[in-house]
Formats: C-alpha cells, structure tokens, sequence
C-alpha cells in the first residue's frame, strides 16, 4: 500500500522506539505533500513540540483492513503547527499476533476519567495489554485511555493503554484490551522474566509427567 493511498483526515498509529524503550502515539494524517510526504497532527495531550531525534519510529494504519499495514524507517520533522512524515516505499502487513503475550492475573491499581479504583490485569506484552472489570466501575469505550499501576516480582510498571477492544461474558464480567502508548522502562525486562517463568514451569511439568 502507499501512503499517496490513506484519505487525508485518517487515523495514524506512530511506533517509537530507542534501544531501551517504545512507546506508541496517536496521528491524524491531515494533507499529503508529494507521494511519500504528508503533514500529519500528533496526539500528545502535553502541549510540547516533539523532537524525532535519536528514535527509530513506524507508523501503522489500519483503515478497513484485518490486518493493519505498517511502514518502517519513518521520518518525522517539526513543520510550524504540524509535523511532515516522510515513508520510505510502501507499506506491508503486520499481524500484531506475533506480539508474544504473557499472563500476569495481578491486580493493579488503575486511574481513569471515573476515578481511581483496582482491576485485574490479564496478560501483558511489548505492545499491549488487557485487563477484566467485574464490577463493571471503569465504564470505558473504544479509544479510551487508562492508567494502570503493576508492582510484581520486583518490576515496577506505569502503562499507559488505549482501548482498542471490549468483550463482555454473559456474567456481567468485561475484559478491555489496550494497545500502550506510552515508555515503560520496566516493561521488557518484566516480559522477559516471565517468559523465562514460562519456559522454566512447561519444563518441570514435563518432568513430572516422565516421572509419573
């Protein structure tokens, strides 16, 4: 797909990255300049002029597709109001199922537009997260933002997520799912560590099977 293809006004999804952290952030593609160039607004509720430098950064669309395209090797410059994004080439498929998820089944401490309260977090991966709501407090819709505290074997995480899907079981029990838009330094490490618990409980329990 080329970027000369997205109507302008469309919604942008920037993936930012350094060695250490990622993070991702809402755009809205408002004019395209030449093919590969567009002035784009970006959603970031603090009032600073954002500076691209030293970061690796994608940008994903997802339209009306299954499976949203992504472009790779994106530049991003300051341009009065606005911000010019230049893509290299087209863009291809990525199937975000690839993220691997681990589970966590933690409760976290959440603060949202309806006030603080405590959720149980599901799973977790670099990209996203999800978590259930019983008592049904939360009360959040399609595109809304939540922030959740985790404190869990020593890692401290500060997730900030935007709801990108909702599923409710016939008990009443909801389960939000949230791409992150923000850096969390702990997040990696975190992921890692329980991917090793994984790992490490499939090979015990493998071993008890032998045994038995």
């Amino acid at each position: 797909m080329k970027l000369a293809e997205i109507a302008e006004g469309s919604n942008l999804t920037l993936i930012i990255h350094n060695d250490t952290k990622r993070m991702r952030m809402g755009a809205v593609l408002k004019k395209h300049v030449k093919e590969n160039v567009a002035l784009i607004t970006i959603e970031y509720g603090q009032g600073k002029r954002l500076i691209f430098d030293n970061v690796s950064i994608s940008m994903e669309y997802e339209g009306d597709k299954d499976v949203p395209i992504i472009w790779n090797n994106v530049k991003i410059t300051n341009y009065q109001s606005a911000y010019v994004m230049v893509v290299s080439g087209e863009g291809v498929r990525n199937n975000r199922r690839n993220s691997f998820r681990v589970g966590v089944s933690k409760l976290a401490r959440v603060k949202s537009m309806n006030g603080p309260g405590q959720v149980m977090i599901r799973d977790v991966s670099m990209s996203g997260f999800s978590i259930t709501d019983k008592s049904s407090s939360i009360g959040l819709k399609i595109g809304d933002e939540l922030s959740v505290f985790l404190d869990d074997m020593g890692h401290e995480l500060d997730l900030r997520g935007r709801v990108v899907r909702i599923e409710e079981k016939d008990d009443g029990l909801k389960i939000y799912g949230f791409e992150i838009c923000n850096m969390c330094k702990d997040l990696s490490a975190y992921v890692t560590l329980k991917q090793r618990r994984v790992r490490e409980q499939k090979k015990e329990n493998a071993k008890r099977v032998r045994r038995a």
